[in-house]
């Protein structure tokens, strides 16, 4: 069963998760489901995946669930059973890519420590 859920959320908030959603090819429903299912560790007993394999590599699915519906050991297997299907890693989400490279440039951009002062 599906529920129809209302979230107050910022008028900005929305108008960013919406355009961001498009722009990943994906919806606001899709990106709250997926992130609600990783932080509760929820595996929905009804959800019937096609090929996990595929599923993961175009972003539907978490490595922890590709990895445990492939009855793999862990993600260096994952990323071996991408390759011998020469299927795509997955796109990291923009959001992750710029806190990514926030954080590098922030790194850049501390003074050095002299080691010999």
């Amino acid at each position: 069963m599906k529920r129809n859920t209302t979230f107050n959320l910022p008028d900005d908030l929305v108008q960013h998760a919406k355009a961001y959603a498009a722009r990943e090819g994906t919806t606001v429903t899709a990106i709250v489901r997926g992130h609600l299912e990783r932080v509760t560790g929820y595996k929905g007993e009804n959800v019937r995946m096609s090929d996990p394999l595929v599923d993961f590599s175009e972003g539907r699915i978490s490595k922890e669930t590709a990895i445990q519906a492939l009855g793999l050991r862990d993600y260096a297997q994952l990323l071996v059973s991408l390759g011998d299907r020469d299927l795509p890693l997955p796109k990291l989400p923009a959001h992750v890519l710029e806190a990514m490279t926030d954080t590098i440039v922030g790194l850049l951009q501390q003074p050095r420590q002299e080691e010999d002062q």
